[in-house]
């Protein structure tokens, strides 16, 4: 029995254009030409910033974009949750350029500040968090939200300040943005002063092994970027 077979071959061309229409076209040729722009300029083209615009789940505000000194743009899928840190499922911690880019290189496994004198805050405050980084003098940009899934209501405070008395390391947590917790060396669990037991339990290293696991998921959630950084 003969069959006829036929070879199809698709061109570089072709294949280029039908990437190109998998990009996100709900915002104009000129926003999005713009957004890209912008996202270029601030060094973030090879990040899941760019990645997410083009898929259309960050999604640039269109209210004054013109006139506006900067691009905001907001992912369509998070939860931007303002909750209690007794019974939150989301955390988010806002953050810097090279501190996110550093997270995304790392394939979003370890944030860097874990390893730095600094608190390194994550906080189960949406608003609060996206407020970081900030300074007292400057409106201080770019600004990169992160916002991390635990695996359910209250876990991680659990997992972290459950009471020494009943088998848990009786970490504190700080007043603002409904209870955070430090992360890094001057953190909960510092190096010179930590309110965790055992002394040498890290709540840093802890949660950076959970993100390494993938226990512990990510989503980039906000960002805003000066349109000339």
């Amino acid at each position: 029995m003969n069959l006829n077979k036929k070879v199809f071959f698709i061109s570089p061309f072709l294949l280029a254009i039908s990437s190109f229409s998998m990009a996100c076209e709900k915002d104009t040729e000129e926003v999005r030409t713009a957004v890209k722009k912008v996202i270029r300029s601030n060094g973030l083209q090879n990040t899941e910033v760019m990645s997410l615009y083009e898929k259309c789940e960050l999604r640039a505000k269109l209210s004054g974009f013109e006139k506006r000194n900067d691009v905001e743009l907001n992912n369509t899928s998070t939860h931007n949750q303002d909750d209690e840190a007794a019974t939150a499922k989301y955390w988010y911690r806002g953050m810097g350029k090279n501190e996110y880019i550093s997270l995304d290189k790392s394939g979003y496994n370890a944030i860097p500040c874990v390893k730095e004198e600094s608190y390194c805050g994550i906080a189960p405050e949406y608003t609060y968090a996206k407020k970081f980084p900030k300074d007292k003098n400057k409106d201080e940009k770019p600004k990169i939200t992160i916002e991390f899934t635990t695996e359910g209501a209250g876990w991680l405070y659990k997992e972290f300040s459950t009471p020494i008395k009943e088998g848990g390391h009786g970490c504190k947590i700080k007043a603002e943005g409904g209870g955070s917790y430090g992360l890094g060396r001057t953190g909960t669990s510092g190096d010179k002063v930590s309110s965790c037991k055992p002394d040498k339990y890290k709540v840093g290293d802890e949660f950076n092994q959970w993100l390494s696991e993938k226990r512990i998921q990510h989503k980039v959630a906000y960002v805003l970027l000066p349109k000339k950084p």
